[in-house]
């Protein structure tokens, strides 16, 4: 079977055609921005060219020939995240409430726990970003830290493996599933030749399994995203319509009609993003609703402040505290974390050398530029190169965060005046 006989199964031949010669096209380039770091009017000044989504906050296109934005000090150090607008769509319509704890089961490299996060920074939202790949989750972690957030924990799992001790425990869950990748092919060439529909119903196993479990997980009350990168419907319908008959408390929801978005026969609450209707790579989003009230869950508060003035110094809201190698993190927990295998837990604080505290580049970007040593342009480019800072400054020997524009850079250790760099030489340029 072709890719297109697969289409032509669900989808009328004008729609298959028109979305075969779209693959032929020029794929978007887009970005969302983190807006504690940067202000959307802000961005605009600085780059004229780029035009804002039609309904998502402070979203982007761009063209990628004229701005190189995945090179920018902007993008190493937070202020936004290139991501699909079609991906974004996943975090725009799953409802969340304040003090949500979510589950973000396939999260590298992290763009929907990131969208999530970003779209709602007016919601003390807590996730669980894991991945099975632990290169993925290595990469998950980088893109963790720069945006700042404190209220991730990175895991590192095959959730099949442990579901049962997380019954009913997460208020909402992202299920952005393993899939063929037919909405890949412009990025990945690779991915077009790979397509066969075996590999499909490969993938299928998986989703059913994965999709199975999530809904096992899911509060009464909570709602779960299910999603994939593929046009096929065994990954995308088939799948929703075979889990759903299995559960008497699950309902799927119904997501707004839109111009841009594709409803299917076989499943109508459910939308496909098709880049010949919508300015993106495509997508495939159904909604599902877990009967009954979900609670907000309770912080479990079990462990103890061994970095109380540190904690303090630094004004951490998180209440707990891990130590891994002598690697200091602070978080928030609302669940047992002991079947985990935790990457990285909330915050990275810093870590301990010799009775000597050095805070991480993760701190730099969690607190506020307020209190940060700002650079002109030449100290700028002096920092992000790596030199030595000589400033007139009239401070006492320690640790100070310095910014540039208002976005916190990292940190350096100021010495009877002179400013040693801590910037992460894999960063330096």
């Amino acid at each position: 079977m072709t890719f297109k006989e697969n289409l032509l199964e669900y989808l009328p031949v004008n729609i298959v055609d028109e979305l075969l010669n779209s693959q032929e096209e020029e794929r978007t380039s887009s970005l969302i921005l983190n807006t504690r770091k940067i202000k959307a009017e802000h961005f605009e000044q600085e780059y004229p060219n780029i035009s804002a989504h039609d309904f998502i906050k402070n979203t982007y296109y761009f063209d990628k020939n004229e701005y190189q934005f995945g090179k920018s000090y902007m993008f190493d150090n937070g202020a936004y995240y290139l991501i699909d607008t079609s991906s974004l769509l996943v975090s725009y319509y799953l409802p969340t409430n304040d003090n949500d704890l979510v589950l973000d089961m396939c999260s590298a490299p992290g763009g929907k726990t990131i969208s999530l996060l970003l779209q709602n920074q007016n919601k003390n939202l807590y996730v669980i970003a894991n991945d099975i790949s632990y290169n993925r989750c290595l990469e998950l972690s980088k893109n963790i830290e720069r945006q700042g957030f404190g209220n991730v924990v990175v895991t590192n799992n095959d959730l099949t493996q442990i579901y049962k001790h997380y019954l009913n425990k997460f208020n909402a869950i992202i299920l952005d599933a393993p899939c063929s990748g037919s909405a890949m092919f412009r990025k990945n060439e690779q991915a077009k030749k790979e397509w066969s529909i075996n590999k499909v119903l490969k993938m299928q196993e998986a989703q059913l399994s994965l999709l199975y479990i999530g809904l096992l997980m899911l509060k009464p009350g909570g709602y779960l995203m299910y999603s994939t990168c593929s046009f096929s419907k065994e990954e995308n319908e088939d799948v929703i319509l075979r889990t759903v008959a299995k559960f008497v408390d699950i309902e799927i929801i119904n997501i707004e009609s839109k111009k841009e978005y594709f409803k299917s026969d076989l499943l109508p609450e459910a939308i496909h993003i098709f880049p010949n209707m919508y300015k993106g790579e495509g997508q495939f989003l159904c909604l599902l609703h877990k009967k009954g009230t979900s609670k907000i869950p309770e912080k479990i508060t079990k462990s103890t402040i061994f970095h109380k003035n540190l904690r303090e110094k630094y004004k951490i809201s998180q209440k707990n505290e891990k130590n891994l190698k002598n690697e200091i993190y602070f978080y928030d927990e609302f669940v047992d974390f002991s079947k985990f295998k935790v990457i990285r837990y909330g915050l990275h604080f810093g870590k301990e050398e010799k009775n000597i505290f050095i805070p991480d580049f993760h701190l730099a970007h969690y607190l506020s530029s307020e209190d940060s040593i700002a650079l002109d342009e030449i100290n700028f480019k002096k920092y992000i190169h790596g030199e030595e800072l000589q400033l007139n400054l009239n401070l006492k020997n320690d640790f100070y965060v310095v910014s540039y524009k208002g976005i916190n850079l990292g940190f350096v250790k100021y010495i009877n005046g002179k400013l040693k760099n801590f910037y992460p030489k894999g960063l330096r340029h």
